[in-house]
């Protein structure tokens, strides 16, 4: 073969090269499209429930899963961090779950948080998209890493509702499953105060856990998830402290929250979600304070790699609030549904979630 004849092979196989990725980044567009049309649908409610991911009770069988299982991913993620792994299980839904403890475990104060997924991902995916998993050793808290159940579609989701057990689109008990999940944790190591952390779906779910009062519960905060503009499910509630983190860019669950008309398909039922502005009001008048609207940014800071600069406002109410209680609210200035967060992220979070004790 003469040389012109090899540089036109080359070529050719160039070309097919770059034909192949700008196939495979069109794939990979399309899968995130369609992963936020799915968390469109879980804010609408739009949700079915299905058989649920069925595991062995034998710790034999346990420790020899089919490569490519959520626990088995979640474990293969959280062994890196040199924490201890345990499982913990939940008879009723018949699952394990990945639970993590610092090596240095002090009884009955060594903290527990609980990371909730977004709606169609899982632990795993939680625990790349937000590693709280490898900090437990350096800042002596415990991991929980759930995953909810799933709907028709094989989506995992949480119910943040009053809405359960109907068989109907609404799901099960999530309040009940976790509140369970909780106790049993608790039947391994004895912890200390407990928090929840929730992206999207899972920041909907941490809210409502607020609510609903979870022994224990200190704190919660979530990204990119509300909860809903017909608020009855709360009446009542215990103050907490909260952290809403939300983008102003959010195109999923939007910013200043979606009040337009019922869905069809949801029965006429108001699933509406309320805006960021609208949730640290709420959970400051159930903490006997008032949000102000002239509230003045504490701190910029710079957690979203996406945007250029210090993208994140953080706004801070304690004057006037039940004693202990903080609400606080960071607002992404241009920041969107899936923030491209890194360490600064999780010490910041870490920092607020461990500090509200």
């Amino acid at each position: 073969m003469s040389l012109e004849e090899s540089l036109e092979a080359l070529t050719a196989e160039n070309t097919e090269l770059k034909s192949e990725i700008a196939t495979l980044r069109g794939q990979l567009d399309d899968r995130d499209a369609r992963i936020q049309e799915l968390e469109v649908i879980a804010s609408k409610m739009e949700l079915a429930f299905t058989d649920k991911e069925q595991w062995s009770k034998d710790d034999a069988k346990q420790k020899s899963l089919p490569e490519g299982t959520i626990l088995e991913r979640t474990v293969s993620l959280v062994e890196a961090s040199d924490g201890e792994v345990h499982y913990v299980d939940h008879p009723k839904r018949g699952d394990h779950t990945v639970l993590v403890t610092p090596l240095k475990f002090v009884d009955g104060e060594t903290p527990l948080i609980v990371s909730l997924h977004g709606f169609g991902g899982d632990s795993a995916y939680q625990a790349t998209y937000v590693p709280l998993h490898e900090r437990v050793n350096t800042d002596g808290f415990a991991l929980l890493l759930p995953n909810g159940a799933l709907n028709a579609g094989g989506n995992r989701f949480w119910n943040p509702t009053d809405e359960c057990c109907d068989g109907g689109k609404s799901g099960g008990d999530d309040v009940a499953y976790l509140t369970e999940l909780v106790a049993n944790a608790r039947e391994i190591k004895q912890f200390g105060p407990v928090y929840f952390f929730g992206y999207s779906n899972g920041g909907f779910m941490s809210h409502h856990m607020a609510c609903k009062g979870l022994p224990g519960l200190r704190a919660v905060a979530s990204l990119a998830g509300t909860s809903y503009v017909e608020d009855s499910s709360c009446d009542g509630a215990p103050p907490v402290s909260v952290l809403h983190i939300h983008g102003t860019a959010d195109s999923v669950i939007l910013y200043d929250g979606d009040q337009s008309e019922p869905d069809s398909k949801s029965g006429g039922k108001t699933a509406f979600y309320a805006g960021a502005q609208d949730m640290v009001t709420r959970w400051s008048r159930r903490a006997g304070c008032e949000w102000p609207e002239d509230l003045r940014p504490y701190a910029t800071l710079d957690l979203d790699q996406y945007v250029p600069g210090s993208e994140t406002q953080a706004f801070r109410l304690e004057s006037g609030c039940t004693e202990g209680i903080t609400i606080e609210l960071w607002m992404g200035e241009g920041s969107s549904h899936a923030p491209d967060y890194g360490d600064a992220f999780a010490d910041a979070l870490l920092d607020w979630l461990l500090s509200q004790d």
